[in-house]
């Protein structure tokens, strides 16, 4: 009797987890699907774009995740890295706020707690357009429909 409602719940626990499963792909394919067609209609004649990695997470707390994408436009002779959250709408994920980066990003360290860690090169005082030299992470939070850079507080003598 025990080992019989032992081996029910394993099944259970065992089917729970292939829906779990099914429904984390399913969300999987919904987020791509966004982040590519985003990506598509950026692109133009003269420019191209790539992804440098995206997450989903919860930014705002409010119980809905958002998916956080680190691009890059490609130019003829240019680049340059944008910061774009999408949210959820009844029509999908579509693209709530975005930011352009300044210097060359590299990639999307982290998202956790609501804040976006990027790894990028900054440009220094003399560098030129084409090469910044001091590597930096950089915070940022999504905040009232607009990302910002997280700041380090100052302190006070």
């Amino acid at each position: 009797m025990v080992r019989s409602r032992l081996v029910l719940l394993l099944i259970v626990l065992f089917g729970l987890s292939i829906v779990a499963h099914a429904a984390r792909l399913f969300d999987q394919k919904e987020v791509d699907a966004a982040i590519k067609s985003f990506l598509s209609a950026q692109k133009s004649e003269q420019e191209d774009t790539d992804s440098l990695g995206s997450a989903v997470s919860d930014l705002n707390a409010d119980g809905s995740s958002e998916i956080v994408l680190l691009w890059v436009r490609l130019g003829p002779t240019y680049s340059s890295s944008t910061l774009t959250v999408f949210s959820k709408t009844t029509a999908g994920y579509k693209p709530a706020a975005s930011l352009e980066l300044p210097g060359i990003a590299k990639k999307l360290s982290s998202v956790k707690d609501g804040i976006i860690l990027v790894d990028l090169d900054a440009f220094a005082k003399n560098d030129p357009l084409c090469c910044p030299s001091i590597p930096k992470q950089v915070k940022y939070r999504w905040l009232d429909k607009k990302i910002s850079e997280v700041k380090k507080p100052t302190r006070s003598r």
